[in-house]
């Protein structure tokens, strides 16, 4: 009775989170010049940065878990999305979900519809910092090169995407995984670096 009691109080408390940071990202999202669909939900607040002219478009019910009880595999930090340049875009199909993740792009990164994205993952299209330690201090937003995920993917919990990427459609990539290289439709892949394990059952 007491364990069905704390877990209805867990449940009420994250709805009512969920209903308050939702409204908050949206009027915020508006005035910031980011481009919102329908019937997305958030909870806690998502960490946007664009530079102006930047874009950066989220299409319809798609969900955004920043609180680190809201996904109970951990979320470790808030969501970040973030556009460095102001010929940057990132584009975000229907129906996709983050937890914790962070999206920083200089070129372009684009996530098809109905993709996962699991806990503490980091998706990039640009490399941060230089090699030259003379000019580590500085971000490097020289080499760069667009990421693709297109529809259906599942990127397991802590998982690095780096630039140059695509990831065809219907693939899982395992937890922790580190893609460095393009990975093909329809199969499950894991992995430093990562690698095709097998193709994915059309059972």
């Amino acid at each position: 009775m007491i364990v069905k009691i704390f877990n209805k109080l867990r449940t009420y408390r994250l709805r009512l989170r969920s209903f308050f940071s939702s409204a908050f990202m949206y009027l915020y999202c508006r005035l910031y010049g980011i481009t919102m669909g329908k019937h997305c939900r958030f909870w806690n607040r998502t960490i946007f940065f664009r530079q102006p002219g930047a874009q950066i478009v989220i299409g319809d019910h798609c969900i955004f878990r920043s609180d680190f009880s809201s996904n109970l595999i951990g979320v470790t930090h808030p969501c970040i999305i973030s556009a460095h340049t102001p010929q940057t875009k990132i584009i975000i199909g229907d129906n996709c979900a983050f937890s914790g993740v962070s999206i920083g792009a200089a070129e372009k990164i684009q996530i098809g519809k109905n993709v996962l994205v699991g806990a503490n993952s980091v998706i990039s299209d640009f490399d941060w910092h230089a090699l030259d330690p003379q000019n580590r201090d500085n971000m490097d937003l020289t080499k760069k090169k667009e990421v693709i995920i297109c529809d259906n993917v599942w990127i397991g919990a802590s998982c690095l995407i780096f630039k140059g990427v695509t990831i065809g459609e219907n693939t899982v990539v395992g937890g922790g995984s580190v893609v460095t290289k393009s990975l093909p439709a329809n199969t499950i892949c894991a992995g430093n670096p990562c690698t095709v394990i097998r193709k994915l059952s059309q059972d």
